[in-house]
């Protein structure tokens, strides 16, 4: 079979972090022809990867399936009532208006600023997998912004005018994908969160009324992090229910296999790997068993 034919063949799947998942959109049904026929986990560069070789497959069924299971999509599809909140939360959401200015930015024009949030931003993370942010590497990144047609909202503070916070998204079919959210630390206690989603589910509110929705990604896997609790109490985001499944290589299933039962004692661990292999064992823990 020719490298054209396996490209065809693996098209609606992309690599990430040493697994292929689907391009499809979250309610979409993934193309599992190319897992089934063997293709997709070969360990040859037809899906672009380079020297990263993929170690297993993850992708979704059952999309929104009425009834709680162990992973999920975190979606807004209907429109926000800000009256709908405890008088709390539409404080903290009103205070962040109050402080912040938040528009749609040509991502060029910010550059500098955009690193400087995101580099901010990144120092909060635990060590374990906090990122090194290259500045030129970032700059660049900015053109695949472009291209994937993404809107970028900045979050200004009113008193100084500095850049205190960014959103990408990413508007697909059906599905507009809240792929990055970054604040610096200081300016979360003044609403710049609140501010960014509130300006978000107001901007893609006609969207919504036509059927779409917005997902801010699946369960979290590897990282800490309660973004999207935050968005389920104070912009009425919900769980859209769905079913994992995982295919691994032969040889990461027997590792897989064999550090299960150790899980608990690995997540203790602050290292790299663990961490990773920690990602891994939830998914475990968490697909469906065939």
């Amino acid at each position: 079979m020719s490298d054209n034919n396996e490209n065809q063949i693996i098209s609606g799947w992309k690599y990430y972090n040493h697994a292929m998942i689907p391009t499809c959109e979250p309610h979409e049904i993934p193309n599992l022809k190319p897992l089934q026929s063997g293709t997709l986990l070969k360990n040859r560069d037809v899906w672009g990867g380079g020297k990263d070789r993929p170690l297993f497959a993850r992708w979704t069924e059952d999309y929104d399936c009425g009834y709680e299971t162990t992973f999920w999509y975190c979606i807004k599809d209907d429109i926000f009532d800000i009256s709908a909140l405890k008088s709390k939360r539409r404080y903290e959401i009103k205070k962040g208006l109050k402080n912040f200015d938040v528009k749609v930015i040509d991502p060029f024009q910010y550059s500098e600023q955009l690193y400087d949030v995101a580099v901010m931003a990144f120092s909060a993370y635990p060590e374990a997998y906090r990122p090194k942010i290259e500045k030129r590497a970032f700059i660049n990144g900015i053109d695949e912004w472009t291209i994937t047609g993404s809107t970028v909202f900045g979050a200004f503070d009113k008193e100084s005018g500095r850049l205190c916070g960014y959103a990408q998204l990413i508007k697909q079919a059906r599905a507009i994908n809240f792929n990055i959210e970054k604040t610096i630390p200081e300016f979360e206690s003044k609403g710049v969160n609140a501010a960014i989603c509130m300006a978000i589910v107001l901007y893609y509110q006609k969207e919504i009324e036509k059927g779409y929705y917005i997902v801010d990604g699946a369960r979290a896997i590897s990282h800490e992090t309660h973004f999207q609790d935050y968005l389920e109490k104070y912009f009425g985001f919900r769980r859209a229910y769905c079913h994992l499944h995982v295919k691994y290589k032969w040889w990461v299933l027997l590792a897989v296999k064999a550090l299960y039962p150790f899980r608990t004692m690995i997540e203790k661990s602050k290292s790299s790997l663990a961490h990773n292999i920690t990602g891994v064992l939830r998914m475990e823990e968490w697909k469906v068993r065939e």
